[in-house]
């Protein structure tokens, strides 16, 4: 009897301690995921010195546009990864387009922005398909006019999630938008569809500046709540 009552008692202990050590998991998420969350920031000076391979870095962003919401599950985002020399034929023709739309005066800064983004790991260039979007809008007529809105909120989601990512793997990242002036030549240099909508591009590798603490504004006129 006594033998009993003792693996009662170290299995009651047991499970006791599981639970407790599940609760404490359980109240850490949110702080882990507020976390992973404040990683993301504008970073500008990035540099090649990574340490994950090309395909993991893919692999990662591919995952995290799959996630992405989208109306009726349209999944409507799509994105060329550029790395290597890609990536930096990528920024030289950005260069020399916008030079070409850009006064005298102002060049000088031009080139500086866009060799720091030439300097950088890799680049993701984020497109809306615009057939998708119509598409939507012939099964949901009614809707038609929200579908280009919902569109750029869908589009706003996986430039987030992909920069929160790429973060959460040490990575720097900053969001550039240097389009419409290279929507042709993007086009023409990867063959993409016309229906492909150029929307950002994110550039990302290795941090190389001191991160500051982010100043956060204090806004109890911005978030509301009613029970």
């Amino acid at each position: 009897m006594a033998l009993l009552e003792k693996i009662n008692h170290v299995l009651n202990a047991d499970l006791t301690q599981l639970r407790f050590k599940k609760a404490v998991k359980d109240q850490a998420l949110p702080e882990q995921f507020l976390d992973q969350l404040h990683k993301r920031r504008s970073i500008y000076r990035l540099g090649k010195r990574i340490q994950q391979s090309q395909s993991e870095i893919a692999n990662q962003i591919q995952a995290v546009i799959e996630s992405c919401p989208s109306p009726a599950n349209s999944q409507s985002t799509a994105v060329v990864i550029l790395m290597g020399p890609s990536h930096t034929e990528f920024w030289s023709m950005v260069e020399k387009t916008h030079l070409r739309h850009t006064p005298a005066p102002m060049q000088s800064a031009l080139i500086e922005k866009i060799l720091a983004c030439r300097e950088s790991y890799g680049t993701v260039l984020f497109f809306e398909d615009q057939q998708v979007i119509e598409q939507l809008q012939k099964a949901y007529p009614f809707k038609a006019e929200r579908f280009p809105a919902w569109s750029e909120q869908v589009s706003g989601m996986a430039q987030y999630a992909v920069w929160v990512a790429l973060a959460n793997m040490s990575l720097g990242a900053a969001l550039h938008h240097y389009h419409p002036e290279i929507d042709e030549d993007v086009r023409e240099m990867y063959d993409l569809p016309k229906h492909w909508k150029l929307k950002a591009q994110l550039v990302f590798g290795s941090i190389e500046q001191e991160i500051e603490d982010k100043e956060t504004t204090y806004m109890p006129d911005r978030i509301k709540l009613f029970t």
